[in-house]
């Protein structure tokens, strides 16, 4: 019956729910016997809820809303894969490929979710994730992408990394800036002179519009320094760190969709690095 408030006809009603206009029919003919009202009435073309059936589905509305929020997890798609990572890895690396996953791909769709807490795969509705860390997780199998890196980056039309600079800090990446002063062993301290922004993604921005320097992950600077509206005011530094694919060990019937995401993910990630190699080099 809700589905009709939707749908102007029966048969239209049919596909919302993945059943036959006769089929529906049925079910709401013998509902209507096991009631002893009336639920459908015919107004020209189309089926309207008579009032006992919309005064039924007010009774029932918060508790089909429930039913339904509990069985969608149940009904998803075997051709959906979910995948949880962080906010400025899904922005500034994996969205900007999902074009190229949906032209190889088409059949399979990924339901990206972002977040920075711990999930557990065992008991949580995602196939797998993709996490920042050495590599190591209890009971999951993971499977480096890429390194971690360091480099400052500003606007193109700032000249030098100096005593005088602007340091632009994530407060979700607080040590960056001391993790490669001490790499590129620099004299003194970093300057003190900065701001302080939330995620790394806020920092690429703001070193965008020219606020100062931001301390990057190179893979996710890269579209910026090849299009010249960001350069590099330093080394880069490799950290022991890196980003990794975590999945559960036995991954059962998902075993074969999860395969072509981690052919995929592994392509990308070394193209990319090819890529910042060839220009590194140039």
């Amino acid at each position: 019956m809700a589905a009709l408030r939707q749908a102007p006809s029966l048969s239209r009603a049919g596909e919302l729910l993945g059943v036959t206009r006769s089929a529906l029919s049925h079910r709401i003919a013998e509902l209507e016997r096991q009631l002893g009202v009336s639920l459908v009435r015919q107004s020209g073309r189309c089926a309207v809820l008579t009032d006992d059936a919309n005064a039924l589905l007010a009774v029932m509305g918060d508790a089909l809303d429930r039913i339904e929020a509990a069985v969608a997890p149940l009904k998803r798609r075997r051709q959906q894969l979910r995948i949880s990572t962080v906010a400025t890895f899904a922005s500034h690396w994996l969205i900007p490929r999902l074009a190229d996953w949906q032209r190889q791909q088409p059949e399979i769709e990924l339901a990206i979710s972002t977040t920075t807490r711990t999930i557990d795969l065992s008991t949580e509705d995602f196939d797998c994730a993709i996490r920042h860390g050495l590599g190591e997780w209890k009971g999951l199998k993971s499977i480096l992408l890429f390194r971690e890196t360091l480099v400052p980056i500003a606007r193109s039309d700032v000249a030098a990394l100096s005593a005088a600079s602007t340091l632009i800090r994530a407060r979700s990446r607080f040590r960056d800036w001391n993790r490669w002063w001490r790499a590129c062993d620099q004299r003194n301290d970093p300057p003190e002179r900065g701001m302080v922004v939330e995620t790394r993604a806020q920092a690429m921005d703001a070193a965008l519009a020219g606020a100062g320097i931001a301390m990057m992950d190179e893979a996710y600077a890269m579209p910026h320094l090849i299009a010249g509206r960001l350069r590099k005011l330093g080394a880069t530094v490799t950290l022991p760190e890196g980003y990794y694919l975590i999945a559960p060990v036995a991954s059962g019937r998902r075993t074969n969709i999860m395969r072509p995401l981690q052919e995929w993910l592994i392509n990308q990630a070394q193209q990319a690095h090819n890529s910042i190699v060839t220009r590194n080099d140039l």
